[in-house]
């Protein structure tokens, strides 16, 4: 069929009004599992230190009758520490797209504001996640905070040519661990890893793995099989998740995390690691230099891994 000769056409109309919903949609994903499962303490310094000690090992204690006393020469505690890292989000409104009516928001400052909140979030929680040094910093050199990764040293399993970190008393920084041969997430690792940090006095509470390797757990099979009963006559459910695992050494809830290494495995006691804020997340206002309202998102935290032998990881997991 042919459109009738003169037919006035919405193509050929002047004046249509747009049609633009009055809503941004966005599901960039702004859950940080980490940092809602630990705590936060306040720093005082950009060199945070604190000690760890550790009893001797369990021994027979048999003495003879009336023997003279033997002293054993005490053992000293641990001095680590970590240094605090600066983060921030900034950005530039002009007055006239302040001013201006806008779909999906009133003011793009606040609009810009709490889209940066939760960026700098994310960024804290991906750093502390990550396998990074520790660096003093310098005047041209910003300060980094050890991520949990270069932590961990006691209770561990790493694929083959992988090797700790770690605390380094004669540097007096946390060095990076090195990344080994990827394999296969099984339980078996994650038992023997689980059995390393309750035989060290840790009782970690959490596993924390990436999207993929959540996949990998909930495929273990351990030592009964999933059912659950059909919610309404008629329907049938089919398990394909996990999200607690009883082991011989406590249970552990499992969480899934977007932000941290694939390849990590993390099992975490919350008491032992904490967020160590010098200053806490604060929105400035720097001075006016034109026709523009500057913004500036600023904060300054370190890690504080009270003892790393409360926690584990299971290293070097395939990703794919």
């Amino acid at each position: 069929m042919a459109q009738v000769a003169n037919t006035y056409s919405s193509y050929d109309l002047v004046g249509a009004r747009e049609d633009l919903q009055d809503k941004i949609y966005m599901i960039s994903p702004t859950e940080t599992p980490y940092q809602s499962n630990i705590g936060t303490t306040s720093v005082k310094a950009k060199k945070h230190e604190w000690q760890t000690d550790a009893l001797a090992a369990a021994a027979q204690n048999k003495q003879v009758e009336g023997d003279e006393f033997a002293y054993a020469a005490p053992t000293p505690t641990v001095r680590v520490g970590n240094f605090t890292q600066i983060a921030r989000k900034s950005f530039l409104v002009s007055g006239t797209a302040e001013a201006i009516d806008k779909a999906g928001r009133k003011s793009e400052i606040a609009y810009q504001l709490a889209k940066v909140g939760k960026e700098l979030k994310r960024d804290i929680e991906k750093d502390l996640l990550s396998n990074t040094a520790s660096v003093a910093g310098d005047d041209s050199t910003a300060r980094v905070s050890a991520g949990l990764p270069a932590w961990l040293e006691s209770n561990d399993s790493r694929g083959s040519g992988g090797a700790d970190g770690g605390w380094n008393s004669g540097t007096g920084v946390v060095d990076a661990a090195t990344d080994g041969t990827q394999r296969a997430f099984t339980e078996t690792l994650l038992k023997d890893v689980h059995q390393l940090a309750y035989t060290a006095g840790g009782d970690p509470t959490i596993l924390m793995v990436g999207p993929f390797n959540k996949r990998a757990f909930s495929a273990f099979t351990g030592i009964a099989d999933l059912r659950r009963d059909a919610p309404a006559k008629g329907q049938a459910t089919i398990v394909g998740a996990a999200d607690f695992y009883i082991g011989d050494y406590g249970n552990l809830a499992v969480v899934t995390n977007r932000f941290q290494r694939e390849r990590d495995a993390f099992l975490i006691d919350p008491e032992y690691v904490k967020v160590g804020w010098l200053r806490r997340m604060k929105h400035v206002e720097p001075a006016i230099t034109g026709d523009a309202k500057k913004h500036v998102l600023i904060c300054e935290y370190t890690q504080v891994v009270s003892n790393e032998a409360a926690h584990g990881v299971v290293a070097d997991l395939t990703t794919s």
